[in-house]
């Protein structure tokens, strides 16, 4: 009889299309995110703006595009 660990769950893969539009949001209000610079992304990283809360930086939330809104 083999071991049955019915506790440990393994993290569920998203594959990601490429070509897809997905909204980029302020990680602090959940805003669309603006581009600093059109060079940014090829050898430097992107930066984003948040018009809202005056956020600037790297990181952003992507949305859930198959979690539309209701």
């Amino acid at each position: 009889m083999a071991d049955d660990d019915s506790d440990t769950r393994v993290p569920r893969l998203v594959r990601r299309k490429v070509l897809a539009v997905v909204p980029r949001l302020c990680p602090s209000c959940l805003t669309p995110l603006h581009r600093v610079s059109e060079l940014g992304g090829w050898l430097v990283p992107q930066d984003y703006y948040c018009s809202k809360c005056g956020y600037q930086g790297h990181a952003y939330l992507e949305a859930d595009p198959d979690k539309g809104a209701d």
